[in-house]
């Protein structure tokens, strides 16, 4: 084990190998973002996604890759928070963790980052104040296209909302026709609750997915492994997916559940119970609705949410809702009302799957990529709304702030929107507005995603003051 101290060339190396990842994934940033080539197996790929390139980089030195994985390792908090912002949140990360490593040479460390959350929470309170909600399907082309660079993969996302509305729950697989891209459309109900273990994932992505699986809910906790041996087994031999939905699993079932689908392939999935006290119960009850003598026809487990599909008999639904409206009626309490509503309108909801293909392996992976942050950003966006794009409401900020703002944040804010002209080989002053760097003009159209920026914000900064407290780096 080796020990290399704060002060020392190591460190410096740490944050070489940050930098050098930064300027890899930033190098896409924007409409004109730069290619970059990946070499694997023999096999030359060129991408503009930065979520594929986050992926493949792997230092030799070390220090220098150990920095790299820091940098990744914040951008993929955000991506998990908000579906997108690999590219802002390495870049932000970048700046604030080099502006602030030369201003502790004058001042103290507690001060500076005491100041950088405070002045991380103005900017959120800002943003929030000035977001504009999405209200139509029109507007869900633009933040697409921002985040993926491609109008094929936007004007697929908004012909799915034009069909299901914007209260749709869409998610991206890995096809099964290699080929092409495709989705479907059909009735969902989606839960906050996911993978009890990331080992019952069957996906590349790390997620759960099976056909026409049976959904075994039970009431209390799963303890004893022999309690459900016979019931596993005979799932097992007729070849059937199983999803355990319980109050809670012991250890020693999981392990029993792993083991069992690793030594005799058992399709099998464990959730717990969606909700909290009262709510579970009720959750329950809408969830059975959706399913036909225990089977639906698809289920899609991620870790922190599940989605089932199912045809269901409008009848039924029309019944469960009858049932909703009249608790709706009598509620006295309004987080009691607010409830209530989000559990009928997740009865109506209509659900997508994006099946994603390409003509090889590598230009699937990458649509995949690029679907899945713009699927990730119009989410993002429906939930908090937008702001002005390519780096312009943080570089606004920055300069109508700029006399009171602490020197090294305002340059930090500013940095996106030069980055993506500098991406662009413009050497242009930003401005106000959005900046089409394609077309060199201003383009209103051109929107961010709130949430993304401000867990970009808080994910960089976060990543900064855990680098900046380091004291001593250990490996092997």
């Amino acid at each position: 084990m080796k020990r290399l101290e704060h002060s020392n060339n190591d460190l410096q190396s740490l944050l070489n190998g940050l930098n050098k990842a930064a300027d890899i994934i930033t190098s896409t940033m924007g409409g004109t973002g730069k290619n970059v080539l990946l070499f694997e197996n023999r096999n030359l790929f060129f991408t503009k996604d930065g979520v594929s390139v986050a992926k493949k980089i792997m230092f030799s030195n070390p220090e220098q890759d150990a920095g790299a994985q820091l940098l990744i390792n914040a951008a993929n908090q955000t991506v998990h928070e908000c579906g997108d912002g690999t590219t802002l949140t390495s870049l932000l990360t970048k700046n604030f963790i080099n502006r602030l490593m030369e201003e502790t040479k004058t001042r103290e460390v507690n001060d500076l980052l005491d100041e950088g959350k405070a002045e991380i929470q103005k900017v959120g309170e800002y943003l929030l104040s000035i977001s504009t909600p999405i209200e139509t399907v029109s507007q869900i082309y633009n933040i697409a296209f921002t985040a993926s660079k491609s109008e094929k993969i936007a004007k697929l996302i908004q012909e799915i909302y034009n069909q299901t509305g914007l209260k749709a729950s869409i998610s991206v697989e890995h096809g099964q026709h290699f080929n092409y891209t495709y989705y479907e459309i059909s009735k969902g109900l989606n839960f906050e609750s996911g993978l009890v273990h990331p080992q019952f994932a069957n996906q590349l992505n790390g997620n759960y997915s099976a056909e026409n699986p049976y959904i075994w809910i039970i009431d209390g906790d799963v303890t004893n492994p022999q309690d459900y041996k016979h019931h596993l087994d005979d799932f097992n031999n007729r070849n059937i997916p199983v999803v355990m939905i319980a109050k809670d699993f012991s250890d020693t079932f999981v392990r029993a559940a792993l083991s069992n689908k690793i030594q005799q392939d058992l399709n099998i999935c464990l959730i717990k119970h969606p909700g909290y006290g009262e709510s579970i119960g009720e959750n329950l009850k809408d969830l059975k609705v959706f399913l036909t003598k225990g089977h639906c026809n698809k289920i899609t487990v991620t870790p922190y949410e599940f989605t089932i599909y199912n045809k269901v008999d409008k009848k039924v639904i029309k019944k469960r809702l009858d049932q909703l409206n009249a608790q709706l009626d009598n509620a006295q309490v309004e987080f009691d009302k607010i409830t209530i509503l989000k559990r009928i309108a997740n009865l109506e909801q209509v659900s997508a799957i994006i099946y994603v293909g390409g003509i090889t392996k590598k230009n699937a992976d990458e649509e995949y990529d690029r679907i899945e942050d713009a699927v990730g950003s119009c989410k993002s966006a429906l939930r908090l709304g937008t702001v002005k794009g390519t780096g312009v409401a943080l570089y606004e900020y920055a300069q109508r702030n700029q006399d009171t703002l602490p020197r090294w944040f305002y340059e930090t804010l500013k940095e996106p929107a030069y980055k993506i002209l500098s991406n662009a080989n413009l050497k242009l002053e930003p401005v106000f507005e959005p900046f089409n760097v394609k077309t060199k003009q201003i383009d209103n159209t051109l929107v961010d995603s709130t949430h993304v920026i401000v867990h970009s914000l808080q994910n960089s900064f976060a990543m900064a003051e855990l680098i900046i407290n380091t004291s001593y780096i250990l490996y092997d």
